[in-house]
Parts: C-alpha cells; structure tokens; sequence
C-alpha cells in the first residue's frame, strides 16, 4: 500500500502501515479477534499522539518569530531558545517546543503565540481528556477514575493532577448556575415544584463543624461509637431541585398502594426539565455563604425565568424543617406548601412503635389506619385522636414524650398536611425528587468508603456531579473552554496583526 504524506505525517502512515502489516499476519495466523482488537487499538493510540503531534508542528511553521512585539503598552522580547510545553494529549504525552516573549528572562511569560493559536489549556492536560476525566470524576473517587482511564487509555494523569483538573473546572460551576439559560416552555408540563433537604458531607477534621462547649469543660472522646455512629464529623450540604410536572389525580387508597404496598403507580407523569443543584455552607472572598440562601436564591430564579407572568401553579415540597419552610415563604411566596408525605409516614411508624412493637401486624395496621384519615383531610382528628390514646394507654414515660413530641410536630404543620385538597388538585405530595437527589447527588459519590473532605474540594464536586446529572455536562465544557481561553489569550484576536507588525 503506497500512501503519500507530507513528511511531517510520515510517522503517522508508518504506524497505520504497521498496523495492517499485523493485522494481515494475524489474519494469516488465524489469530483471535479480541487479540487484533487489542494491538489495533495501542496502534491508533500511538497513531493518534503522532497525528497530534504533526498537526502542533505544521501550526508552529505558521507562526511569525518577530524578536520584538508590543503589548500592553510594553515591549516584549523573544526569549533565547525555545520553552517545552508539556501536554498530554487524549492520545498520550505530546509535549512540544514553542517561542514566548516577556520583558527579559526572569520575568512573567506574557504572550506566547503558538500556545494561542492552538487553545492551550490552562494546565497539561487536554480539554478532551480533562472531559472524560471530569465525568469520571463526578462518578468515581479520583483513585478509581485514574485506574478506569489508566485501563482504557493505558495512561492517565495522576490522581493530584485528577484533584487539580476538578478544581480548577469548578471555578467556573457558580458562573454555569448564575447563566444557565432558561428551559424551553414548549417543554414544559402544567405543575411548577420546587423541593430541598439536606444531606451530610463527611468533613476532615479542619473542615468539620465546630461544636460550641464551654472553654473549661473538656472535650469528651469516647472509645467506641454507639450504634449506626460513624467516625469523623458532616456538614449539611443543601440540596435543591426543580421541575415540571403534569397533574396527577389520585385517591387516598392510591396512595396507600404506593406508599405501604409498593405498588408503584405506572401511569405517575415523569418529571420534567428537571435541575438540581447542591452547596455547603463556605467562605467566599471574606464572607460566609450559606448554603440554605444559595440553594433558595437559586429555586426562585428558576421559577421566575419559569413562569415569569406567575400564571402557573407553583408547589413546594419539603420535610418539616423550620428553616427551609421559612426560607421557601420568604423567598418563593406563591408557592402551596406541602409536607412530604414519605416523611409524614415515617413519623407515623415512629408514632406506631410507641403502641406497638417493631415489625408487628398492629403497628402495620396502626400506620395504614391514620395514614389514610390524613389523605383524607382528617389531620386535627387523626391528632386529637392519638392524644386520646396516649393518655388512655398505659404507656412508658419515655414513649410518652416521644408520641406527643411526634403528635407536636404535626400540629405545628397542619397548613401544609391538606392532602384531601392537593390529590383533588392533581398535586404531587412527594419529594422523591431531592430524596432521590440526595442519595444520587451526594451520598453516592461522597459517601464512599474512608471518605472525608475539605470544604473546597467537596463544593468542586457537587457542583460538577449536578451539572453531570443535569444532562449539562457538554454545554458546561465548552462553555468553561470559552471563558478560559478567554483569561488566558486576551490578546489572541490581534495576535495576527502583533507579530507581522514587529520587528
């Protein structure tokens, strides 16, 4: 086979030669498929290196080499001898030799013309890679992500160069979040919810949360953790999450089905467009950022972009903390609040075993009884009817005060338990979104094994493994490719004119 090259390619037609010489031996051989797989492969690696390679010299043989240019103002001169830009490629090491100018030797390299014209990243390592990486990355520890390309690639950067890749892409997650476009309203179902909890982040010691005691009294370590206790300290990362949904009429006994039964209901309307977004509480430039704020801010701009004229139904799931309720009525006021029903069973079971012991029939009949009295709109009966019971009931102290701590707790929230209303309306009443968020969003990925973290690190994270989710990765990419060509090339749409000009 006679393949005509410039000579800069030539290496690249030897590899691809090379590689049908031995596939044609094997082919004679009768060697087994996943073997000439395996040798074609490592040879389009390497063909590959030297594709890329042949490409960044025919752009250096393009590029002026003035000894003088001017830029900002300033007069910069071309290095002695040309600097090594190491680079790998998606390919492999593809390092390279370029001209860089600055005021005299020692100083700052401020124009470098090749790295320019060929969109250099910021780092060693190649956008396409720092993708593939990213996306492992936002699934995997970075030890795991490092030996998942190491496998496929047969090279990968290393796992404090993973570390830094993540870091330095999250830097532009809060300008993805600020800037995201809104959903196409074609796309869009009837119902607007917006729903948050939180979830821990195991913290490394410097990062955990310092608990307030007295200078005097001594801290306490005990040598064994109680029961279901881990070691090391969280912090509550926020998670918020919106979307559109269809209505959804239900029945009480639907609901009972799905909930006690697992009948999963089959003709239940998929969400739609739906966003997620974590944060941890963190110091920005000086300040606090609470996360709480962020994640509320965020919801209500969605809603806004959203449903800009306010003529849509907008309803707000969530469990019963004070502060996220709070934050919901101040900051999304429209919205109709509803307690989670998954939540409000579970302090029904709570309220069972009160009566009742673990895993009994009674308790399984106590819970479907009352459970089916709140769908339909019997909340205040179904509270002073457990009240009757505690104080008839010859029950302990301690399961006293918990059944009216319980009982407590549902009084206080009865404007968001009219369920009779909401499954009339079509509503949802469950938050399975964020509750599905939080184990997907967090605790998959940074609860794995021996994990703890730094406040920095864990934020870079979560934000990259909700744009992953968000089915926004690409957009993301190519967005953060723009912003830092755009820091790091400022003069690269003159550079043309600077270096035919000079001297």
């Amino acid at each position: 086979m006679i393949i005509e090259v410039e000579d800069r390619f030539c290496k690249v037609a030897q590899v691809l030669s090379q590689m049908l010489t031995k596939v044609e031996h094997a082919a004679a051989q009768g060697a087994p498929v996943h073997e000439v797989e395996e040798s074609a492969f490592s040879d389009l690696l390497e063909m590959g290196r030297q594709t890329v390679t042949a490409f960044i010299e025919r752009q250096r043989e393009d590029v002026p080499r003035p000894k003088m240019i001017e830029h900002a103002e300033k007069t910069l001169r071309r290095l002695r001898g040309q600097r090594k830009r190491a680079y790998m490629s998606a390919f492999g090491p593809t390092p390279f030799q370029r001209d860089v100018y600055a005021t005299r030797e020692t100083q700052r390299q401020e124009v470098v013309p090749l790295d320019a014209k060929l969109g250099m990243p910021e780092g060693d390592v190649s956008y396409l890679l720092q993708k593939w990486g990213g996306t492992k990355c936002a699934k995997e520890s970075y030890k795991e992500s490092r030996a998942s390309l190491q496998e496929f690639l047969g090279f990968a950067p290393s796992v404090n160069c993973l570390e830094d890749m993540v870091s330095r892409a999250g830097e532009h997650t809060d300008a993805h979040f600020d800037e995201q476009p809104p959903v196409d309203p074609e796309t869009e179902e009837e119902l607007l919810v917006v729903t948050s909890d939180c979830k821990g982040v195991p913290m490394r010691k410097a990062d955990a949360p310092q608990s307030k005691r007295d200078e005097e009294t001594p801290a306490v370590k005990r040598k064994r953790l109680k029961k279901g206790e881990k070691n090391g300290q969280k912090r509550m990362a926020c998670v918020g999450g919106v979307y559109s949904v269809a209505r959804f009429r239900r029945t009480a006994e639907d609901v009972i089905d799905e909930i006690l039964r697992k009948e999963k209901q089959k003709q239940r309307p998929k969400p739609q467009n739906k966003r997620l977004r974590a944060q941890l509480t963190r110091e920005v430039d000086g300040q606090e950022l609470n996360a709480k704020d962020v994640i509320f801010d965020w919801l209500a701009k969605e809603v806004q972009q959203r449903d800009p004229h306010e003529g849509r139904t907008v309803i707000a799931i969530m469990d019963g903390e004070t502060k996220l309720r709070d934050l919901q009525e101040l900051k999304i006021s429209r919205a109709i609040g509803i307690l989670d029903i998954w939540h409000v069973t579970e302090y029904l079971w709570k309220l069972a075993y009160c009566f009742h012991p673990e895993g009994s029939d009674e308790a399984e009949a106590f819970v479907e009884t009352y459970l089916r009295k709140l769908l339909e709109g019997k909340v205040r009966r179904v509270i002073g009817g457990i009240r009757q019971m505690v104080t008839k009931a010859d029950l302990p102290k301690h399961k006293r005060q918990k059944a009216r701590r319980y009982l407590n707790y549902f009084a206080a929230r009865c404007d968001y338990m009219k369920y009779d209303e909401y499954l009339a309306a079509g509503y949802p009443i469950g938050s399975g979104v964020v509750e599905g968020a939080c184990r997907h969003l967090v605790k998959d990925r940074m609860e794995q094994t021996g994990m703890r973290w730094r406040i920095a690190g864990a934020q870079a994270v979560l934000n990259l493994r909700a744009i992953y989710l968000n089915d926004d990765w690409d957009t993301f990419h190519a967005d953060r490719i723009q912003a830092e060509q755009r820091k790091l090339y400022p003069y690269k749409t003159r550079l043309h004119a600077t270096l035919n000009c000079a001297t």
